[in-house]
């Protein structure tokens, strides 16, 4: 099993998961954070509002596949999304956070600029 898992992968990841917490039970589940086999991995959905761009980005180094629309990750590596914040500009201009587990986030325009180009990524909330 890799290190992280898109939207596409994560039914066989459930069936693991749920497998391994029947034959273990010391494993734990608290705020969508879950240990198998002493790893940790945290869970965490991207949305795509901008309503017009494909975003490209990353997940702690793997790309997404599909750029507009939503993805549900699961990593045991941090959790460090990259992106390009201007879809005006040739080039990539970077931006990176460290998402947070359990959290659902959004790329939507950047109103706060003056260029209406500028993409940002915000924190939409919980997600359950």
């Amino acid at each position: 099993m890799s290190n992280l898992k898109t939207n596409t992968e994560i039914t066989s990841i459930n069936q693991e998961l749920f497998a391994d917490l029947n034959e273990k039970s010391a494993e734990t589940i608290s705020g969508g954070r879950f240990e198998n086999g002493g790893g940790k991995y945290e869970v965490f959905k991207v949305y795509n509002q901008t309503g017009r761009y494909k975003i490209p980005y990353t997940v702690d180094g793997k790309r997404t596949k599909y750029p507009s629309t939503n993805s549900f990750w699961v990593t045991d590596r941090g959790g460090l999304i990259k992106f390009d914040y201007d879809a005006g500009k040739p080039g990539v201009q970077l931006k990176q956070y460290n998402l947070q587990n359990g959290r659902k986030y959004a790329f939507r325009l950047n109103t706060r600029t003056a260029y209406k180009y500028d993409i940002e990524l915000y924190d939409i909330g919980a997600w359950t």
